[in-house]
């Protein structure tokens, strides 16, 4: 809510959990089918929460995302898509090389 300068109340506050809750997900199912949500989000917590933030911040000012997701959120999605592969290509299950 600070992030977003909204004004905390208890719609808008259900608003951006509801659209944090579906980045989330969104998120998850965008890069891996071998993880749960709340795996990626222990494993890789830098890449995904920054993932998270671009997708919720795109979805809270355009519901539509009529002209499609942000750079930011590409960008972070290719990162956390590609540091997912190499660790599972590897066998790693640490996520203690994130970068």
């Amino acid at each position: 809510m600070n992030e977003l300068h909204i004004d905390t109340d208890d719609i808008e506050t259900k608003t951006v959990q509801g659209l944090i809750d579906s980045a989330k997900e969104i998120v998850t199912h965008s890069v891996t089918d071998d993880l749960t949500t709340e795996q990626l989000e222990a494993k890789y917590p830098t890449l995904f929460d920054l993932a998270t933030k671009n997708l919720a911040t795109s979805m809270y000012y355009d519901r539509e995302l009529t002209n499609g997701t942000s750079k930011g959120f590409q960008m972070a999605i290719i990162h956390l898509s590609t540091k997912v592969a190499i660790d599972m290509k590897r066998g790693s299950d640490d996520g203690s090389n994130e970068t």
